[in-house]
């Protein structure tokens, strides 16, 4: 039994417990890896320059400067804060629902319109995660993600990438990584899990 089994209906696998349910993402706009380039990018700078503009405030305080330094900060704070929510908006309408991708007790299932595909846990050679969409502010799991690109390999080699909620919809407070962890607690299997 190969790791990719596919079927078209619903209902052909009823024994299949959903222990947590992802949203599988397609693009509307931009290819994928280019939102995630960006994102990173805006994340780092992001990073970068909150910390440079809260030093400059507790200078400008400390030297007690009045007038137009005070307005520039104030004004480059305004600007960075509209910039992400700009940005933030274009990410979300740049992003559609593909599909749904569970995860259950006996492997996980990636479900596009009719079309089912299902990874059995005993096939899974690895399961490469890596951060997609950050969170700026207000992020939603430990590591700020917001989306996982997620790649299977098989044993037999067969590789399937796509990208995926990082946080379940049924269970909201409950990440893709935090389910892979407890599947492989409670059925005791080691899944090979990178970042």
């Amino acid at each position: 039994m190969g790791v990719f089994m596919s079927w078209q209906g619903q209902g052909a696998c009823v024994y299949l417990i959903t222990m947590s349910q992802f949203i599988l993402y397609k693009s509307r706009r931009k290819p994928l890896s280019q939102i995630g380039s960006v994102d990173r990018l805006i994340y780092i700078l992001t990073a970068t320059v909150i910390p440079i503009l809260i030093f400059s405030g507790i200078i400008i305080d400390q030297l007690n400067i009045t007038g137009s330094v005070l307005i520039f900060a104030v004004s480059l704070w305004v600007f960075m804060i509209i910039a992400l929510v700009i940005y933030s908006r274009y990410i979300n309408r740049s992003l559609e629902k593909l599909g749904d991708l569970e995860v259950t007790l006996k492997g996980i299932r990636k479900t596009i319109g009719g079309f089912e595909t299902y990874f059995d846990y005993e096939q899974i050679k690895e399961i490469n995660i890596k951060d997609h969409i950050r969170s700026i502010f207000f992020p939603e799991n430990k590591d700020a993600s917001k989306t996982y690109v997620v790649s299977i390999t098989g044993k037999d080699s067969v590789k399937e990438m796509f990208v995926i909620s990082s946080q379940s919809v049924n269970k909201p407070r409950v990440n893709f990584l935090e389910s892979l962890k407890y599947i492989e607690k409670y059925k005791n299997i080691k899944l090979k899990i990178t970042r």
